[in-house]
């Protein structure tokens, strides 16, 4: 979503962050500014709509802005939480990383991709450097 958003442009992006008022008055007086800025809500909460199902969006219909449907959506699926619990799971994957005799290094390499991409994807960093030492460290003495 996140890249989707993105392609559309980056006040899109930011649009899901950042909390929205709608513009006072009529929408012919509003400056450029404040019809950039409504035009950069309009189209995450377009997109966001479209992308849900008929329940989530039965309990979302009355946010006024991308971000407060995000906000909605991550109270509703437990976002933060599970999230947590998903950062915890592949930090002891990653710490625990090793490889067998047997395995072939591009299963090994296979593996230890899904892990960090899903670290980097919810939020964690780890440099090239760090990963590099973790693969060497995971080869078997063979």
């Amino acid at each position: 979503m996140t890249v989707f958003l993105q392609s559309l442009g980056s006040q899109v992006a930011k649009a899901v962050t950042k909390p929205f008022r709608e513009p006072d008055g009529n929408e012919d007086i509003w400056s450029e500014i404040a019809t950039n800025k409504f035009d950069a809500n309009a189209k995450p909460r377009y997109v966001l709509l479209h992308a849900l199902n008929d329940d989530d969006i039965a309990r979302i219909i009355y946010c006024k802005s991308a971000h407060e449907i995000w906000l909605h959506l991550v109270i509703m699926h437990g976002g933060y939480y599970k999230s947590r619990a998903k950062i915890d799971l592949l930090c002891s994957q990653y710490e625990n990383f090793i490889t067998n005799e047997e395995e072939l290094i591009n299963h090994m390499i296979t593996k230890f991709t899904i892990i960090t991409n899903g670290l980097v994807s919810l939020g964690d960093r780890i440099d090239n450097d760090q990963k590099m030492r973790k693969v060497i460290r995971a080869l078997p003495p063979s």
